[in-house]
């Protein structure tokens, strides 16, 4: 019995090894979302306020978030071809990989917000002008 248990983890790995950093990436924003939270809670409300019992909300989450980056690979796999969709391989996957990035990068994103921190596309912003202003100087400093 262990042994078909083993050979069918094997089987299935080996089937989805085209999309492992997909879903890595995917399952590290999400710990990565969940450990945030839990730090502004317990900073902004005490340890009281922390509940352990919303913990399970990362492995619905992550149930979720990894079955439909599967089950687009399926789609992308078997059912359209990637001479279909622009001739990117695996689009569908990466496009709902993005998708839920972006969700976990804007949650991350409110959570800082609440410690007093500026939005993500404020401090990128304003990091782009910085950097044009040090450009500008240089080129001055150059002529």
């Amino acid at each position: 019995m262990i042994t078909f248990i083993k050979t069918t983890f094997i089987f299935l790995a080996l089937i989805f090894t085209p999309i492992k950093g997909l879903l890595l990436i995917t399952g590290l924003a999400v710990l990565l979302d969940t450990f945030f939270a839990i730090y502004t809670t317990i900073n902004l409300n005490g340890w009281r306020s922390y509940q352990s019992t919303k913990l399970f909300n990362i492995v619905v989450k992550s149930f979720f978030y990894l079955g439909s980056i599967i089950l687009a690979f399926l789609i992308d796999k078997y059912i359209i071809q990637k001479d279909l969709l622009l001739g990117v391989d695996l689009l569908i996957s990466k496009s709902i990989t993005i998708f839920w990035i972006y969700i976990e990068v804007k949650s991350i994103d409110e959570t800082s917000q609440k410690h007093g921190n500026q939005p993500f596309y404020k401090m990128i912003k304003n990091l782009i002008n910085k950097t044009k202003d040090l450009k500008k100087d240089i080129n001055e400093i150059i002529e």
